[in-house]
């Protein structure tokens, strides 16, 4: 009995093993080129890379013990997209595609069938959308007036809700056939949100309010397979050029009702967090919004089990961000001015002041300097009193600083040392890029933090 037993289970250990792995066989009958690769999509570099690369042949079979991981991959001929494949499971991935004179055909996936069919309908769709939009354009070149055109407008608006009423139906169809497939959740995330008020089309702030609130109403979170592919990436990027056009007190709201959302899954939130964190985190990104990472890293220090690298670095990212942002008071440090006083940025007077944050001898900081000497509107809010430029140079080089005071210091401008380091020692700003500017009211609250040089002007006809 034991030994039929041990026969048996060898024998199922024999056919599991055998039905691991995965062979991709490829045919072409049209394409000629010099190399074959099969690509995965790397979440890393959030683009396609190499998984094989071969001599090009007409017919030519891929495979390995080790299964796919479920998500997109891409076959390419050279530098040519030949086709697209879905990867739902590690069962069962044995596929044929073949390259024919009239398209693209894969066997041994019913999945991938599907979504070939669902592309070729959603291009059909969009051809329908894109013909009615030309018929726009002829109507407007013959310069109607507009009570013979209206009508028109009115029957091509609803030939177009049709068409997106259609699609939407044909998305939920291809869906509920094909649940619990990657293609399912890929559709899933690609459903449009529901349409804004005509009037928040007047309203800026309501309609970006309304589109980034609902951008993931539909988006399957659970779903962990979508990390493998563009699809995860293309929807937070579109997501962030929306929360662009918000100012904080409405995009915070937003962002942390989505974080929460995708918690659901703790990875496709730590994916989500790392996306925005470039976005509005990252002193390199254009987009840099102190209050909204300030919320956000707050938000992910509550995550239970956080990693302790993350953990400590996200506690010493928030410690020094909270200093000195908008709305807050700016801390006071000790500097010595041109003239040889010593005094503190409490005692500075002025209706506006700009802190120059510098090395004299930064490249960047002198280029920004000599640009800001020839700004009109800046040197109008100087000359009349309400407005002080004063630079900061906070390392140790006292001679570097005298040497700069003598040579390239703008003489309607205040030039000061933190002669004692505190600012860096201390940590009492957030310096880790140069040159910054932090600008201050008369009371030494912070109006603006590392205002960018090309909104210098902007920001001084929006104060003064």
């Amino acid at each position: 009995m034991k030994y039929t037993l041990t026969l048996f289970f060898s024998a199922l250990l024999f056919y599991a093993c055998a039905q691991s792995g995965y062979q991709i066989r490829i045919k072409t009958e049209t394409i000629k080129a010099d190399t074959l690769f099969v690509k995965s999509y790397d979440v890393k570099s959030k683009k396609f890379t190499n998984l094989h690369a071969l001599k090009f042949e007409q017919d030519v079979i891929i495979k390995d013990k080790t299964p796919l991981t479920p998500g997109i991959y891409i076959i390419e001929a050279d530098s040519i997209i030949l086709s697209e494949l879905l990867v739902s499971d590690d069962k069962n991935q044995k596929f044929t595609v073949s390259m024919l004179k009239d398209g693209v055909k894969i066997e041994g996936s019913k999945e991938n069938i599907a979504n070939q069919a669902y592309i070729k309908q959603m291009m059909e769709f969009t051809r329908r959308a894109m013909a009615l939009d030309d018929e726009f354009k002829l109507m407007q070149q013959k310069k109607m007036p507009n009570y013979m055109m209206q009508p028109f407008v009115d029957t091509l608006a609803k030939n177009l809700e049709i068409i997106y009423a259609e699609r939407g139906a044909y998305q939920e169809k291809m869906i509920a056939e094909n649940k619990g497939s990657l293609l399912a959740s890929v559709i899933q995330s690609s459903l449009d949100a529901p349409p804004p008020p005509q009037e928040y089309y007047r309203d800026r702030v309501k309609l970006f309010s309304h589109l980034a609130g609902h951008f993931f109403d539909t988006f399957p979170w659970q779903d962990e397979r979508l990390l493998n592919t563009p699809v995860l990436y293309k929807k937070f990027k579109e997501f962030a050029q929306q929360i662009f056009q918000l100012e904080p007190e409405f995009a915070i709201p937003i962002v942390m009702k989505v974080l929460n959302d995708s918690k659901i899954n703790r990875n496709m939130y730590i994916a989500l967090f790392d996306y925005l964190e470039r976005e509005f985190g990252s002193y390199k990104s254009p987009y840099r919004d102190e209050l909204l990472y300030i919320a956000m890293l707050n938000d992910i220090l509550t995550l239970p089990d956080l990693e302790e690298t993350r953990q400590l670095f996200y506690e010493y990212e928030l410690a020094l961000i909270s200093k000195n942002h908008a709305g807050t008071q700016a801390i006071d440090f000790n500097i010595l001015l041109a003239n040889g006083d010593t005094t503190t940025l409490y005692a500075l007077e002025a209706e506006i002041l700009m802190l120059y944050f510098q090395h004299p001898d930064c490249p960047t900081c002198v280029e920004l300097r000599e640009k800001m000497k020839n700004m009109e509107a800046l040197n109008n809010a100087i000359a009349s009193g309400k407005l002080k430029v004063v630079t900061i140079y906070f390392e140790d080089n006292e001679n570097l600083w005298r040497n700069y005071l003598k040579t390239r210091a703008l003489p309607n401008w205040m030039h000061s040392w933190n002669y004692d380091q505190h600012i860096t020692e201390k940590r009492l700003y957030d310096i880790r890029t140069i040159p910054m500017i932090i600008v201050l009211d008369k009371d030494k609250i912070v109006i603006k933090k590392d205002l960018l040089p090309n909104d210098v002007e902007a920001w001084l006809k929006k104060l003064l």
